[in-house]
């Protein structure tokens, strides 16, 4: 299972490594943006080629893409985040996801400030994005001095859920069109008496009106995460044939591997491409503190016959888990997608599954083999640990669950939640009108700590 605060992080580290890659980029569209149209268009007379103005219009293209990929990200975010306020009943926990709602509308608001839109005619869109970054921060402010939420305001929550909704889907007509070819800076430059044809898409995004109450607020509240410090890795420095050769243990079938250099980030590693005997090509970085598997990325071959089931696959996931030392592995989320079988997989200890310590396997269901591993999470968070005892029974704690969702299944696990905190938590997986949500209550103070929410998508559930 993924938790919504790991994978904040993750997302967020993936981000930062992509603006230091792409700054040069980044810093172009800055240029670029204020000049506009004119500098394609008048790119040979400042001595640039047509070969590079093309260039140029590509790089710009990209980013604007990325924003606008991020302004989706913000606002799915919101959506989900503002089911599981509707959801809870819980005001600690109400206050701190209108905070995030709050602050994921800020985000969206400069998203799309980086966008090419004409500001006269999207003046709508940022209002109403403004107003839901204001209102959640001002009824969290109220949750936190003691208030609760009235019905009406609750009512009003439900519109703007709505129209996030409608803001979500209608972005999500633009993202199809771009993957199918729409270019955001030809349409931008195409312009006619009612703006230009870029700015004209966002028209439908704010149909909804919601009658927000007048208030006063101090800004978006801005809520920061400090990424933990690696802690799960041991042994001695490896050289880099004690590496390829873990590496050569690991897959029994390789054909042919070659070192393709060395990675000194967060995590330092010999990298390795590799093939096997099946055609199938594989990336593989193995640390250089105590040679440990970190990460495999690969893909099976295509049009071949499916010859394993999930259980089969299953086994030869949690098998090489094993081999790479993680002890006790058992399987909390499971996912298959045309002939790739997906695996979180997160150690037990005392009973108590340990979530920080999540690793994440992708079998090829044609070939058996293991085609992706990422045990990044594992050795940043894994650590000796002396967990809490419980201070109630999961049944006590099953109460905090509100009656309209029905319990499927209950566990105790080790939550990784917010400002890193690693939680002793009964889990409750549950459902409620065709959704599943997941409810997490806290083993030793019985308050209710988070809610995730399955989403049901073309390429897979995601767990928010």
């Amino acid at each position: 299972m993924k938790n919504n605060d790991v994978l904040k992080t993750k997302n967020s580290n993936l981000k930062n490594e992509n603006k230091k890659l792409n700054g040069w980029v980044i810093g172009l569209a800055i240029s670029t943006a204020v000049l506009g149209a004119t500098t394609i268009g008048f790119g040979v007379g400042y001595g640039i080629t047509q070969n590079q103005a093309a260039n140029y219009k590509d790089d710009l293209e990209h980013v604007y893409e990325r924003s606008l990929h991020d302004l989706v990200d913000s606002v799915n975010n919101a959506e989900i985040k503002l089911s599981k306020v509707l959801a809870s009943s819980t005001s600690t926990y109400q206050k701190k996801l209108l905070l995030e709602v709050s602050q994921n509308a800020n985000e969206a608001s400069t998203n799309m400030g980086m966008l090419p839109l004409s500001q006269n005619d999207i003046q709508e869109n940022v209002k109403m994005i403004n107003q839901i970054s204001g209102y959640t921060q001002t009824l969290s402010e109220k949750l936190a001095k003691g208030g609760s939420l009235t019905q009406a305001e609750i009512d009003t929550l439900e519109d703007i859920y709505q129209n996030i909704v409608q803001m979500k889907n209608e972005l999500n007509k633009i993202i199809r069109k771009v993957e199918n070819g729409y270019s955001i800076v030809d349409n931008s430059m195409n312009l006619d008496t009612d703006g230009n044809l870029f700015t004209r898409d966002f028209a439908a995004i704010h149909d909804v009106d919601v009658d927000y109450p007048t208030m006063i607020y101090d800004g978006p509240f801005s809520d920061s995460v400090v990424n933990s410090e690696v802690k799960g890795l041991s042994g001695a420095a490896v050289s880099r044939e004690e590496a390829q050769n873990k590496a050569e243990q690991c897959f029994k079938n390789l054909a042919s591997i070659e070192f393709q250099g060395d990675a000194n980030g967060r995590f330092e590693t010999y990298n390795f491409r590799a093939k096997n005997s099946d055609e199938e090509m594989l990336f593989i970085q193995v640390t250089k503190i105590g040679g440990h598997i970190l990460t495999v990325s690969g893909a099976g071959q295509d049009d071949r016959s499916i010859t394993l089931d999930k259980a089969q696959a299953q086994e030869l996931a949690i098998d090489f888990v094993k081999n790479n030392g993680i002890a006790n592995p058992q399987v909390v989320w499971t996912d298959t997608i045309v002939d790739q079988a997906y695996f979180n997989i997160a150690p037990v200890q005392n009973g108590v599954v340990l979530y920080p310590d999540l690793v994440k396997v992708k079998v090829d269901l044609s070939s058996g083999t293991v085609v992706g591993y990422d045990a990044t999470t594992y050795f940043t968070n894994h650590t000796a640990r002396t967990i809490a005892s419980a201070q109630g029974s999961i049944k006590d704690a099953e109460v905090k669950v509100p009656s309209k969702f029905v319990v499927k299944g209950r566990r105790t696990v080790l939550a990784p939640l917010d400002y890193n905190r690693e939680v002793l938590c009964y889990e409750f997986e549950t459902t409620y009108n065709d959704s599943t949500y997941y409810f997490y209550i806290n083993a030793v103070t019985g308050e209710e700590e988070n809610i995730l929410k399955v989403i049901e998508t073309d390429k897979g559930n995601l767990l928010l």
